[in-house]
């Protein structure tokens, strides 16, 4: 595998539920899951999706610092070569996440990270 990579997603796009599972807390699969499957398929020669990190939207927003300690363990232990967060578009508290988790991911692992949100 040429490089690795991580992806961060919700419970939905984490195929876990919708809002009546939004309190869940991080959990890592060392699979690809839901868009980590497309991106896996578009970057097949290239490299690989290592494992997926899902988070409910408001387990991560009422619990940002146990959520980062999860989320930045996982991708220290992993250390891809980039991580992936959403897409998010124009989510509030997925976009909230993906940012959270991106900018931490960024600024203190000096790993990149790359994401689709609304501005």
């Amino acid at each position: 595998m040429k490089f690795k990579a991580i992806y961060y997603v919700n419970q939905f796009f984490g195929q876990i539920g919708g809002e009546d599972k939004a309190g869940m807390e991080p959990m890592f699969k060392e699979e690809a899951i839901g868009p980590a499957m497309g991106f896996n398929a578009l970057i097949k020669e290239e490299g690989g999706v290592v494992g997926t990190i899902i988070c409910g939207d408001n387990y991560f927003n009422e619990n940002k610092e146990e959520s980062m300690k999860f989320i930045m363990d996982i991708v220290k232990k992993h250390n891809p070569d980039v991580l992936v967060a959403g897409p998010a578009f124009n989510a509030g508290r997925y976009g909230m996440a993906c940012a959270g988790v991106a900018n931490d991911v960024n600024e203190k692992l000096q790993i990149p990270v790359v994401t689709g949100m609304y501005i």
